[in-house]
């Protein structure tokens, strides 16, 4: 399985890591923190794009590609702590009129989750329940829902929902039993992305602070304890980075493995990266790495946040031992 980028998806990665570096600014991130409000101008903005239709068939408005071209998509909106539904948007175009378009912010309420938590309710339009007997989509504003007063991660407001829809009002049948465990399976591998995209962001800001601060006449940098540090976190990103694009191919070819495992690996590894990176990146940055000014503490609390998203590593850890050998 080769997993070297074509020319055309590193072209890719590079028009949405450029796009990003311009809007989601680390100045314009600590203001959001304070008002976590999707902005719908940029969220159409993403759309216009081609995030959320990406997957789409050209026919249907969108660009005809494949999971592993939305992987390295949502590597970068990770990277850049890119607030909002994006995976519930991206897996509702074509169930929910506007979703590709970004006319339509769609959130998510998974049936199987044991606490009942939906994200940016009050920004969305739809809400997509995820149930073992198919999908369902309804207006948000009937979702009866208490939201959190203080969210792990500020830049994503969640909701408990205190009266989820009964069986028969839970909105419109968008999809078959055999849907819902798709839309599952690409979640879980579009939130590893993110992850992966946490992790190198978290990592990235790491360096550039070992790279400036002084200490005792040298950059802390080129002390041995620090250079440790970096390099597992490294490898910890490498590694979590070819296990996403894995996944992403054998689900976009059957032929190529069990998705459902390569899914698995992909997630436990990406939540790896991405939690023991953000506490790297506060620890390099010492004293200032609990400051609310440094983004370190937003890495790592969205870092934390993905980790319960679609499978926590303890999940996907007892799929994966389901699967060996007596």
């Amino acid at each position: 399985m080769d997993l070297t980028l074509t020319a055309d998806q590193r072209d890719l990665q590079a028009a949405v890591r450029d796009y990003l570096a311009g809007t989601w600014t680390p100045d314009r991130l600590r203001s959001d923190a304070d008002d976590a409000a999707v902005d719908r101008k940029d969220w159409r903005a993403l759309a216009e794009l081609g995030i959320f239709g990406l997957a789409l068939p050209e026919a249907d408005g969108g660009l005809g590609l494949g999971l592993a071209d939305a992987v390295i998509v949502f590597e970068e909106l990770g990277r850049a702590l890119v607030p909002g539904p994006l995976v519930a948007t991206f897996l509702a175009a074509g169930l929910v009129s506007g979703a590709a378009d970004g006319g339509a912010v769609v959130t998510m309420l998974d049936a199987s989750e044991p606490v009942a938590v939906v994200e940016h309710l009050a920004s969305a339009s739809h809400v997509i329940q995820v149930d073992d007997d198919g999908l369902f989509v309804l207006p948000a504003v009937r979702l009866t829902a208490a939201p959190a007063a203080v969210p792990l991660d500020p830049l994503t407001p969640v909701s408990h929902v205190t009266a989820a829809p009964r069986a028969e009002a839970r909105g419109e049948r968008v999809g078959s039993p055999a849907a819902s465990a798709r839309w599952r399976l690409h979640g879980a591998a579009l939130t590893s992305a993110l992850q992966v995209g946490v992790a190198q962001g978290g990592l990235d800001l790491a360096v550039r602070y070992a790279k400036e601060r002084m200490q005792f006449g040298r950059v802390i940098g080129s002390f041995q304890a620090v250079k440790h540090l970096l390099a597992e976190s490294l490898a910890r990103v490498d590694l979590a980075r070819a296990a996403v694009l894995v996944a992403a191919l054998t689900i976009d070819d059957a032929r190529a493995g069990d998705p459902g495992a390569a899914v698995s690996a992909a997630k436990i590894l990406a939540d790896d990266a991405a939690t023991a990176g953000g506490r790297t990146c506060v620890q390099v940055h010492g004293g200032m790495g609990f400051t609310w000014e440094v983004l370190a503490h937003l890495y790592l609390k969205r870092a934390w946040l993905l980790e319960t998203c679609f499978g926590a590593p303890d999940e996907h850890a007892a799929r994966l031992a389901a699967t060996l050998p007596l």
